[in-house]
């Protein structure tokens, strides 16, 4: 009878585990069918097997050593920033905290104009008699990643070192141990996790970059993400694509394993005083505001100042919204078209990663986060080729593209205020026999908006200056997104609207950025 009760036991247990992954694998059944019809048609073993031929390598090569470059050289000029910001409470922190919207907000193709603005041959700085150009070179890929990837370790870090009880560095602090001494036995070890996730994040971001190697770097430069969207829009070698895509799919989810080791440790915010800081981590901090916001200042300036003839000009701003240009590109049914798109897909992925997050396991947290090391260019030729096999509206297909890429997002985004949700409230709301919706509506959903506002707001803004899989999915004639229109404006040499399109598309996404923590602060109070 105990053998018989025992195996129930266990059968209970596997069922549980099961039902706690179907949401896993759903989200995973998402990524794979837009992918088996290419597989299944265009799948070549030979191009599979010569994955490792010279030219291959040579990108592979390149790609890793770009986003390793990329990424050690972010963390390494953010901590003291990072640190800064987790100490202090005046301007320069609140600054630092809210360069976060550069990388999930900044829309990739006008952070490439105002860079290009600044450190070209032709660039403001080089008026200003520092001739520095360092467009279509491995030093410019490397200062945009960091400009455009960076902040999220700053975020990431400074949050780690915020959420550390107070009680353990006063103890720190009573057994002599000094403030570095601290920081190294005490703080380092616990905002480890916090450093890995960004570090996966940020490497990611660097080697799946797409918009600013080809825009910045250029094709000499290519990485596997710029060779899958050229190899599919060039030659239409699927399969070769697929072998470019598996090998950056293999790498990011092996990465991806080996930080997944480093648990996660949940501690409520504890307001602190703030404490004195060395001028020299204020300086540092202040020099990297000012590399930040540089580039942000110049991309909104360039609605209304013509850097090159260094005049105040409103032509391409009017220009964008005439009847004339319209209808050779047209910005204003992208702007609407790409706010509508934005809203509806990251309500869904909102919703997903919740679901996900509530059912969270050690394998549900590699395999969501493993969805980052999918090409964006190879997803964009997958959506395409269904669009071409069965008729299916681009619409829902750019639905379906941008709510894959932005789960991981959405899910790293409400990762801490859904895990370390206080589980007893629930708990005690079971018991006195309130049912799934009730709990959502009435405990969960009231406490957790903030987060869930800052989220969707975040994950809008991502979706609404994403470039990659617009471009390759070439949807402007049909389905015109504000991101491939300004790119176009540029390629076109329109660079007066370009600018001006840039300019516009930053004030929207800084505004929906200010929007979400005024709305944030007002919930908190």
């Amino acid at each position: 009878m105990v053998e018989r009760m025992g195996g129930f036991g266990v059968l209970s247990d596997m069922t549980k585990s099961i039902k706690k992954h179907i949401p896993t694998f759903i989200f995973l059944c998402l990524w794979v069918i837009p992918f088996t019809f290419l597989f299944r048609d265009f799948f070549n073993f030979e191009d599979a097997s010569n994955i490792l031929n010279p030219r291959i390598l040579r990108i592979l090569s390149f790609t890793t050593y770009q986003a390793v470059l990329s990424t050690l050289f972010s963390l390494i000029i953010t901590f003291l920033p990072a640190y800064y910001a987790s100490k202090s409470r005046g301007i320069i922190s609140k600054l630092l905290d809210n360069s976060v919207f550069i990388p999930f907000f900044f829309p990739p193709i006008s952070a490439v104009v105002a860079f290009s603005l600044l450190y070209s041959s032709t660039g403001i700085l080089s008026k200003l008699g520092l001739k520095i150009n360092v467009m279509y070179t491995l030093a410019g890929i490397i200062i945009a990643h960091i400009f455009y990837n960076s902040p999220i370790f700053v975020r990431y870090i400074s949050e780690g070192l915020k959420r550390i009880p107070k009680n353990f560095k006063e103890a720190a602090y009573i057994e002599g141990a000094g403030r570095f001494k601290t920081f190294l036995s005490i703080e380092l070890p616990l905002i480890m996790p916090s450093i890995s996730r960004a570090f996966f994040l940020v490497f990611t971001y660097n080697f799946t970059s797409f918009a600013i190697v080809l825009n910045i770097g250029g094709i000499k430069y290519s990485t596997l993400e710029v060779a899958i969207a050229n190899t599919l829009r060039g030659t239409f070698n699927f399969s070769k694509a697929l072998s470019y895509a598996f090998i950056q799919l293999l790498i990011l989810t092996i990465i991806n394993v080996f930080m997944s080791k480093f648990e996660p440790i949940t501690f409520d915010y504890e307001s602190e005083s703030e404490n004195k800081i060395g001028i020299f981590s204020q300086i540092i901090s202040i020099i990297y505001l000012i590399f930040e916001y540089s580039i942000v200042t110049v991309g909104i300036v360039s609605a209304f100042f013509n850097f090159v003839t260094m005049k105040f000009d409103l032509s391409g701003f009017i220009n964008i919204f005439s009847k004339e240009l319209n209808q050779r590109f047209p910005v204003i049914q992208s702007i609407f078209n790409s706010i509508f798109v934005s809203i509806i897909s990251a309500g869904f992925s909102i919703i997903v990663a919740y679901y996900l997050l509530k059912n969270y396991s050690k394998f549900t947290n590699v395999a969501v986060m493993s969805t980052l090391s999918i090409s964006s260019a190879f997803l964009g030729m997958s959506l395409l080729y269904l669009n071409i096999l069965f008729n299916i509206s681009y619409f829902a297909l750019i639905i379906l593209g941008y709510f894959l890429i932005t789960v991981p997002l959405s899910y790293s985004f409400l990762f801490q205020p859904i895990l370390s949700f206080d589980d007893s409230i629930i708990e005690a709301a079971k018991i006195d026999g309130a049912s799934i919706i009730k709990i959502f509506s009435k405990i969960e959903l009231p406490l957790l908006f903030p987060a869930f506002l800052s989220a969707f707001l975040q994950v809008f803004a991502i979706i609404y200056g994403e470039f990659t899989i617009g471009y390759t999915m070439q949807i402007r004639d049909f389905f015109p997104l504000v991101s491939i229109v300004n790119y176009t404006l540029s390629s076109s040499r329109l660079y007066l609207e370009s600018n001006a399109l840039s300019a516009l598309n930053i004030v929207i996404v800084f505004f929906i950025f200010y929007l979400s923590n005024k709305l944030i602060k007002k919930r908190k109070n």
